[in-house]
């Protein structure tokens, strides 16, 4: 079994800079954390790894870092950001929640992943959040605030999160969760 500690848990985070809206630069920073916890988890892992898949399931961690980037830029969408690069769009929708009954597209290496997760991250994310100035402004039909897709986006990154650490750990990657003492928490 290869093991890895991985980087501390962090608790206490400012606003991201350069945002017209307090509340939404704290989530695009809590975002962003839970965006660095999925690179530290892949960024060691070899092919084999990234392309394991678990019994029938049809997942495998390139299948979720890619579905992970796919959803973000999916949701940046519906707030109204229209920039995305063909390539990257091709390559993400390999990985649309309708394509989890088909078997995962294999990636070559953890850069090529990292490399997506980042570009969905600086060229539709944050450029879009940076502009918005009314966290509480409905933005679908049934009512959804953007702070309403901003917390959707952290339990998405959240949970795929748990998903990739059990795979790796089933195909010998363990990797340990570490945390940031104290935990103390920044209040927005």
């Amino acid at each position: 079994m290869n093991h890895r500690t991985g980087r501390p848990r962090v608790y206490s985070l400012a606003p991201a800079e350069g945002f017209a809206n307090p509340d939404i630069a704290f989530h695009a920073a809590w975002i962003a954390e839970l965006r660095e916890r999925v690179i530290d988890q892949i960024r060691e892992l070899p092919a084999d790894a990234l392309n394991y898949v678990a019994g029938e399931t049809k997942l495998s961690v390139a299948r979720l870092a890619r579905h992970l980037a796919w959803g973000e830029a999916a949701w940046m969408g519906r707030l109204g950001a229209t920039h995305t690069a063909e390539a990257l769009d091709r390559a993400l929708t390999t990985d649309a929640l309708s394509a989890f009954g088909s078997d995962p597209a294999p990636a070559e290496s953890a850069d090529e992943l990292i490399a997506a997760i980042r570009r969905v991250a600086d060229e539709i994310t944050n450029p879009q959040l940076a502009t918005m100035t009314n966290p509480d402004a409905p933005i679908l039909d049934d009512g959804t605030t953007v702070l309403g897709v901003l917390m959707h986006l952290q339990w998405h990154w959240v949970y795929h999160s748990g998903q990739i650490g059990l795979l790796q750990f089933e195909c010998g990657h363990d990797y340990e969760w570490t945390m940031h003492r104290p935990m103390v928490p920044r209040r927005p």
